[in-house]
């Protein structure tokens, strides 16, 4: 009896050893690795500035550094105008992806056929002005009666002259237009002429004072002229209708890059400083100083950066037509376009 259990025990223990060695001896089962996204490529896209970088530029250099464009999967080449007047046309045609444009000359380049379109804005408000030395006492345009204004020989500043004058009781044959090209600064400081149209108080005003010629400025927008978008974001109707979810990532990021600034106005020059280190050598010290006041044009009444309003393009559009810059047919809501980033 007691060999028997002895014999049972025995083979209990001899099968359970033989479990155990089975078990070490049985390799794991190999897991089936995750298969490997395919990276999307990132689309290609350029803009052409309206001018040299400058402060009103720097939103887009930080998108740039800050990565704002790559979080949208794009690679965004910036280029500068080799013909300022010529940007409207480059978007239209696709030559250029995006442009920075102005909201009246869009208006008036959609009038001659061209097919751009607004998406973003980035000033809100006239940078254009009358400029007067402070030594000349003027101060509003009723006081430029027989004096000699100077503009840099484009037709728009004319209109905006006349109507800051007539809402202050003159009109344009009470004051001698001077075409003197770009030389703006420099002519008002060499006396040549005792005012300026077209120059702008982001710029202009602080050179001169830089230079040693403190100005009054005039605001358009405080003598009839209707509040426009001094700059903006626009592209082509064949980007908006084929391509619109790369305008929309594009025009994201472009307004993310100016909330940086407006939220780091020191660090963006920096910024842009950086990238545009040989056109910005001489004139550092002047985009710092607008930087300040500038950003704060750049918010809407809404207090958002960027917004396009349609009471906004009316106004504008109304105010061309009444001047006879564009045809009273022309559709003012083509010209914009905000559906795409709501």
């Amino acid at each position: 009896m007691n060999n028997n259990r002895i014999v049972i025990a025995l083979l209990a223990v001899a099968t359970l050893m033989t479990v155990a060695l089975l078990s070490c001896t049985q390799q794991e089962p190999t897991a089936t690795p995750e298969p490997t996204a395919t990276p999307v490529p990132a689309d290609n896209v350029d803009i052409e500035l309206d001018w040299y970088p400058n402060t009103n530029h720097v939103g887009i250099y930080v998108a740039q550094d800050k990565g704002f464009f790559a979080d949208e999967n794009l690679n965004v080449e910036v280029k500068e105008p080799a013909d300022p007047a010529l940007v409207a046309q480059l978007v239209g045609s696709g030559e250029r992806d995006f442009g920075i444009f102005y909201q009246t000359d869009t208006l008036i380049a959609r009038n001659e056929g061209v097919p751009v379109v607004a998406v973003r804005s980035i000033v809100q408000r006239p940078l254009n002005c009358i400029m007067a030395l402070q030594s000349s006492g003027i101060t509003r345009p009723a006081d430029l009666k027989g004096k000699k204004i100077g503009y840099p020989g484009i037709d728009w500043n004319i209109s905006l002259l006349e109507t800051m004058l007539e809402t202050d009781g003159l009109t344009i044959d009470d004051v001698e237009v001077v075409d003197v090209g770009w030389s703006l600064w420099q002519s008002l400081a060499s006396g040549t002429v005792d005012a300026l149209i077209g120059a702008y108080w982001s710029h202009e005003s602080y050179v001169l004072e830089d230079e040693g010629y403190p100005v009054n400025i005039i605001y358009a927008d405080d003598y009839g002229v209707p509040p426009y978008y001094e700059m903006m974001l626009i592209t082509s109707e064949q980007m908006v209708n084929e391509n619109p979810d790369v305008v929309r990532r594009f025009a994201n990021a472009f307004v993310r890059g100016y909330e940086w600034s407006r939220d780091n106005p020191s660090e963006a020059l920096d910024i842009l400083v950086d990238l545009n280190q040989q056109q910005l050598e001489e004139t550092e010290h002047i985009e710092r100083a607008a930087i300040g006041e500038l950003r704060d044009a750049w918010v809407a009444e809404n207090g958002r950066v960027g917004t396009l309003s349609q009471e906004r393009w009316n106004s504008v559009g109304n105010f061309l037509k009444d001047k006879g810059y564009i045809s009273q047919d022309l559709s003012i809501a083509d010209a914009w376009t905000s559906d795409l980033l709501e």
